[in-house]
């Protein structure tokens, strides 16, 4: 893959993480705050709001790490679902970190 290629990839990828982010928004939040379920998660459970997304986020995790040992057996389409996944996982968690006032 050429470098040009990968940048084409690259932007790809981030559309496709923030369309499907703006279509869970709706989902998840309330429209009060982005981050709400993982407070909500968090206190549910006696944890920190990181705690509760990188909970979540193992699910996704554990989800690709299987899918890694037989890759050619699953295809693109459902790459790009656990891969955008997880992707918006990372994103949620560095919201997060700047909202509990992280510096």
């Amino acid at each position: 893959m050429t470098n040009e290629e990968f940048m084409i990839e690259v932007e790809r990828s981030h559309l496709r993480s923030k369309k499907l982010l703006m279509r869970k928004e709706k989902e998840y939040s309330s429209g009060r705050d982005r981050l709400e379920q993982f407070h909500r998660a968090a206190s549910a459970q006696n944890i920190n709001p990181c705690e509760a997304l990188c909970g979540m986020m193992a699910k996704h995790f554990t989800s690709v790490a299987d899918m890694c040992k037989r890759p050619t057996l699953y295809n693109l389409r459902k790459w790009n679902e656990k891969l955008t996944d997880l992707r918006n996982y990372t994103y949620l968690a560095d919201a997060l970190v700047r909202d509990l006032g992280v510096e």
